[in-house]
């Protein structure tokens, strides 16, 4: 299906600069607890930003844990066949039953998918997160679980890979950026990013690191993210009394550890959704509610800040950035808008526009279901050699845009079978191959967590491993589904952070959300290289 897609352009409005939302001058507390007294701030980088130098963040496990926290850690251990929760050793593992599909997937073998001739080698560990189980929350608080909500990165002059994982709290939040490194095969924590800001226990802090890991400038070792809280919509009046003001803009020096707080750039906002224009030093992010901020790194002030336009509403899950022309890109999420038209900004003009150009149907939900259409979920980083971005429906169907014909062609269901929700993709270097793991928010285990890689050329799909059972028979560990991959350079290496955990999947069935999370591992899938020529 193809759309011809010209431009709408909006009315011109007033553009909304919220030069004075940022962060307080004065520096963060520095009381609170052990970790968050240790924080000490080393110097300012240009007007707004906080510099902390070679932090190191101990965080010690609760004395006691709640009842229901002490039961899944019994189950754990039961579950953990090589200790793998306690240890974060890597294992490795090649085997044809990595190919093995399950039954209610080998319906769909040889007509909607094939799978591989050759197994991969992965590599496997568990994040080592502090602490693995929690004690009793504060009064009307929730903690837990541990997930993964961010886009994975490569770093290619050392090698490792980077995402994030956060405990979902509000008050004594925990959340990590987390290193794989290959060559050593180690996974580690870095510092932890609410005892960096000095906040207290019984400060409202950050549960969560929701959109993409990004280096800026391009070649540099920092690694810029946006911080997310975990209550939803929104904090309340007392948790705000406590001095949360919003998510903070942030950056990470992988290679010496250094950590600068840029503070928050609109107040009682914060970033489900966030990424780095790597040519121009934009960060681009969006807030729970739509608001839309536009943030020059370089100069570290605000472009914009506010809601768009009336009519328009930039969706809370996706950020298109088209880095040839500076143009950034969403799907317009507001009800009156059934057929879900793209928008686009522009910097250089500070305006939006809504274009012709709109999504395509979803896949029906079971035979002779109406179909129905939903906002773009994921997307590739860049435009390929085909000069197109692909991207995949909040509901599972694939497609490709054109950004300078602003055309948008359907390419399909991503997957056969129900679990189609995918929230990260991969293009392989000579853009032939896109690789996603369907059935992200944890009920990948349900049909096989399959790796897949989509050949654009031929708009094949083939699965490289069925994780699930695999890793439930051999480790006790379940997989629950990913946010987060990530290629190399090369294309030989698919990095996932999974969300996942050891539990005893026959009870967990029982739960009326059988949704797996708690454990997060990463996994390093070596494509074999049959599988992956271009």
């Amino acid at each position: 299906m193809k759309k011809a897609c010209l431009f709408l352009v909006s009315g011109i409005l007033t553009v909304l600069v919220f030069a004075g939302c940022g962060r307080k001058t004065e520096e963060p507390s520095m009381t609170g607890t052990p970790a968050a007294q240790k924080v000490r701030p080393a110097g300012r980088v240009g007007p707004r930003g906080i510099l902390y130098r070679g932090m190191e963040t101990p965080i010690a496990e609760p004395e006691r844990l709640s009842e229901a926290e002490a039961k899944k850690k019994e189950v754990a251990r039961r579950m953990d066949r090589e200790n793998l929760l306690a240890s974060s050793k890597v294992v490795e593992d090649r085997s044809e039953r990595l190919l093995q599909a399950p039954e209610s997937i080998r319906v769909f073998l040889g007509k909607d998918l094939t799978v591989a001739a050759e197994s991969p080698s992965i590599e496997f560990a568990v994040v080592p997160v502090k602490p693995q189980f929690f004690a009793d929350p504060p009064p009307g608080n929730s903690v837990g679980p541990w997930s993964n909500w961010s886009q994975a990165n490569f770093y290619p002059k050392s090698g490792k890979f980077y995402s994030a994982v956060g405990d979902h709290g509000a008050y004594d939040a925990h959340l990590y950026i987390v290193e794989y490194d290959p060559a050593r095969k180690t996974v580690r924590c870095l510092p932890e990013i609410n005892a960096v800001l000095g906040r207290s226990k019984d400060q409202f802090g950050e549960g969560k690191i929701h959109g993409w890991l990004d280096f800026y400038p391009k070649g540099s070792p920092n690694l810029w993210f946006c911080t997310y809280w975990a209550k939803y919509p929104e904090p309340e009046e007392e948790d705000y009394a406590t001095g949360y003001d919003g998510g903070h803009i942030m950056s990470l020096n992988v290679e010496n550890g250094d950590i600068i707080d840029y503070g928050v750039p609109l107040k009682r906002a914060s970033w489900p959704y966030h990424r780095v224009d790597t040519e121009r030093g934009i960060m681009y992010a969006v807030g729970m509610f739509g608001e839309f901020l536009a943030w020059d790194i370089n100069e570290q002030k605000t472009l914009w800040a506010g809601y768009l336009p009336q009519g328009m509403h930039w969706y809370h899950r996706a950020i298109m950035i088209d880095e040839k022309t500076g143009l950034v890109y969403t799907t317009n999420q507001i009800a009156e808008d059934k057929d879900i038209h793209f928008l686009k900004y522009d910097p250089a003009k500070n305006r939006f526009f809504l274009l012709q150009c709109v999504m395509p149907p979803d896949p029906p939900a079971k035979p002779g279901a109406p179909p129905g259409k939903s906002g773009m979920r994921a997307q590739t980083a860049h435009r390929g050699p085909d000069g197109l971005f692909w991207g995949v429906s909040r509901s599972g169907e694939l497609f490709s845009f054109d950004p300078v014909k602003e055309e948008v062609i359907d390419r399909g269901p991503n997957w056969p079978g129900k679990e189609r929700y995918t929230c990260s993709m991969a293009r392989s270097p000579k853009g032939r191959y896109i690789y996603y793991l369907p059935g992200a928010h944890g009920m990948s285990f349900a049909e096989g967590a399959a790796v897949v890689q989509y050949d654009t050329a031929t708009g094949k799909k083939k699965v490289l491993a069925f994780l699930h059972p695999y890793y439930y028979e051999k480790y006790g560990y379940t997989m629950g589904g990913t946010f987060s991959i990530a290629l190399d350079d090369s294309g030989e290496r698919l990095f996932v952070l999974m969300n996942g955990a050891f539990i005893d999947l026959e009870e967990q069935m029982k739960l009326e959300r059988p949704d797996v999370f708690g454990h997060p591992s990463v996994l390093l899938i070596h494509i074999p290289e049959a599988e992956r020529a271009e």
